[in-house]
C-alpha cells in the first residue's frame, strides 16, 4: 500500500463542518483518529530520512563545490557528484515540506476538537484534563518527535555558530555548509516541535486551571 501523507479517514475530519456542535463522543473519536495519523512511526521516520538527505546532500554539495573553487580543479566525477548530492537535498527538501503542510493540516485539526466540547459547554474542564495536558509530551510518539525536533536544533545552533565564527575569523571551506544545515536544521525543529506544541495546546482546553487563567472554559 502506498504511504499517504494524511490518510483517507482523516480527510473528512479537517473540515470545520460539524466541529463547533461537536459532542464529546464525536470528539474523542475524530481526535483520536486524527493524532494517529499524525503521530505514526512510519510518518517520523520518514521524516528524519527526509532530514538525512537533506542535511548530507547540502553538506556534500556544498562542501565539495566549495573544495574545487578552492583548489580550482573541476573533474567531471567532482561535478557529478555535486549534481546528484543537490537533486538528493532537493527531494530531502520536497519531502520535509510535504510532511510539515500535512502534520500542521493533521495537529490543527486534532486541537479543534479537542476544544470543540469545551468550546460548547458539553464538556468541563477536570482534573484529569490538567494531567492529561502536563503529560502528553511524555506519550513515545510526542517524547520521540520532541527528541528529534531537540537534535536538530542542536545541529542548527552548531552550524550557525561554525558559520558565525567563520564570518568573523574568514571564510573556509566549511562555511557555506555549515549554513546551509543549520538553516535545515533549525527549520525542521521548528517545525516538529510546532506540531507538538499544537496537540499539547489543545489538551490544555480540559486543564480547569488554565481554563480560568485564559478565561476560555465556557460557565455551565
Amino acid at each position: 500500500m502506498a504511504f499517504a501523507l494524511i490518510q483517507t479517514a482523516s480527510r473528512p475530519l479537517l473540515s470545520d463542518d460539524g466541529v463547533a456542535a461537536a459532542s464529546p463522543a464525536e470528539a474523542d473519536r475524530a481526535v483520536a483518529t486524527l493524532r494517529a495519523d499524525y503521530e505514526r512511526w512510519s510518518r517520523w521516520a520518514l521524516g528524519v530520512a527526509a532530514f538525512a538527505a537533506t542535511a548530507g546532500g547540502l553538506f556534500v554539495a556544498a562542501g565539495l563545490a566549495a573544495t574545487m573553487a578552492a583548489l580550482g580543479i573541476v573533474s567531471p566525477a567532482d561535478v557529478a557528484v555535486v549534481v546528484v548530492a543537490a537533486l538528493l537535498a532537493a527531494a530531502g527538501v520536497a519531502l520535509l515540506v510535504a510532511l510539515w503542510r500535512s502534520g500542521r493540516a493533521l495537529t490543527r485539526g486534532a486541537s479543534s476538537w479537542v476544544r470543540a466540547p469545551y468550546a460548547n459547554g458539553a464538556r468541563a474542564p477536570r482534573g484529569a484534563g490538567w494531567v492529561q495536558a502536563r503529560t502528553v509530551n511524555l506519550e513515545p510518539r510526542i517524547l520521540v518527535r520532541l527528541i528529534t525536533a531537540t537534535l536538530a536544533l542542536l545541529i542548527a545552533v552548531g552550524g550557525l555558530a561554525l558559520f558565525a565564527r567563520d564570518v568573523a575569523a574568514g571564510f573556509s571551506l566549511m562555511t557555506v555548509p555549515a549554513l546551509l544545515v543549520g538553516l535545515a536544521a533549525g527549520l525542521s525543529g521548528v517545525g516538529q516541535i510546532g506540531g507538538v506544541m499544537r496537540i499539547g495546546g489543545g489538551m490544555s482546553a480540559g486543564d480547569p486551571l488554565w481554563s480560568r487563567l485564559t478565561g476560555t472554559a465556557r460557565r455551565s
